[in-house]
């Protein structure tokens, strides 16, 4: 199996120790978000085999590594100190698994105690107000970065980590004051970006 597969495995095998108390419902899922920060990335010089998977360009062997970038190229300036398509090895990471229902929620909670207003969505032949939309329409604002972002797939960087974890900081105190489900998700997540902060970043995948 190819190392990038062992890692996510790996990844996924330590997912309900890390994710809060009261979210295995959404642990569980098969339609899920796996969330993978790390910390002190550096890109290892490879080539890649007819299957395109990465191998050492002299001895032509596997090589061992923790992700692979994407760059999502709809939300551009979220991993300029990323290089679309290398190869990454980190010092240390961490992971998290969320079912995207329960992402969205909780994505439309943290853009509510973030200040953002409630704003028309139209979904599905309906209209709703939500606090997110109002993120989407904004150009930038606490956890903007993060609300406005792919659910599925792409990296945050460093740069962009460090300016998330400092949002995580100043909205511990009004995140206290939610309930515990939504209070641990925030720890959660304020925990990957710390890390991320730190040289490294954060996969969507």
């Amino acid at each position: 199996m190819a190392a990038l597969h062992r890692r996510q495995a790996a990844s996924r095998r330590t997912t309900q120790s890390l994710a809060p108390k009261g979210a295995f419902y959404y642990l569980e899922i098969i339609m899920s978000l796996d969330i993978t920060a790390y910390r002190q990335i550096k890109a290892i010089d490879c080539v890649f085999d007819e299957d395109g998977e990465p191998i050492d360009p002299t001895t032509r062997e596997e090589i061992d590594y923790d992700f692979r970038a994407y760059i999502n190229s709809d939300f551009p300036g979220r991993a300029d100190d990323v290089r679309g398509g290398a190869i990454y090895s980190s010092q240390d990471s961490t992971g998290f698994r969320i079912g995207y229902g329960g992402y969205n929620h909780w994505r439309n909670e943290l853009a509510r105690i973030a200040g953002f207003p409630e704003t028309d969505f139209e979904r599905y032949g309906s209209v709703e107000k939500r606090h997110d939309a109002g993120a989407w329409a904004a150009t930038e604002g606490p956890f903007w970065e993060l609300i406005l972002f792919s659910d599925c797939e792409g990296v945050i960087g460093s740069a962009v980590a460090k300016k998330l974890a400092a949002d995580f900081v100043q909205y511990q105190e009004q995140a206290d004051k939610e309930d515990e489900h939504f209070r641990n998700w925030y720890a959660t997540w304020r925990e990957a970006f710390d890390m991320a902060a730190d040289g490294g970043a954060v996969s969507f995948h």
